[in-house]
């Protein structure tokens, strides 16, 4: 058995726990799935949606670069992102917007699984901060974190 640095370990936990999470998902009724959590809120539908953005956004314009000398490409516009992914979730069937989630996010968990345990306390340089590999997962975990939390308090 390898063992795993704590930090890895946490953030491969979280993504995995994520996954489980959005597969159970597919037994809520599709009305409560589409109904907004508060007044002038995105419903849990939309929530799920706007993670496959942005995990796509990590996978392609982030990871890739985070240990290489070239610059980070222009991250979007969060609101213009986040309402486009919306709209997408609120439209498309929602079996197709879980499945979506699943799949980028196991495509996320299989790259971060790849970065050597070396490479995961280096300090990095991301535009105008400097934070690990680590440090920046456990960001997006938080956020992840932040989202489950509202739609459990939904559920």
């Amino acid at each position: 058995m390898v063992h795993l640095l704590k930090e890895k370990s946490e953030i491969v936990a979280h993504q995995q726990s994520f996954i489980t999470f959005i597969h159970s998902l597919k037994s809520i009724d599709e009305n409560l799935l589409r109904k907004p959590i508060g007044k002038g809120k995105w419903s849990i539908i939309e929530i799920v949606g706007h993670f496959y953005p942005w995990d796509e956004f990590v996978l392609q314009q982030r990871i890739p670069y985070l240990f290489s000398d070239e610059h980070f490409p222009k991250a979007p516009g969060i609101d213009e992102l986040n309402n486009q992914s919306s709209l997408q979730s609120r439209t498309e069937d929602v079996e197709n917007t879980l499945e979506k989630c699943i799949h980028i996010r196991q495509e996320l968990l299989s790259q971060i699984k790849q970065i050597p345990e070396d490479d995961w306390l280096v300090p990095i340089q991301i535009n105008h901060s400097t934070l690990t590999f680590y440090e920046y997962l456990k960001g997006l975990m938080e956020h992840d974190l932040h989202h489950i939390n509202q739609m459990n308090s939904t559920i």
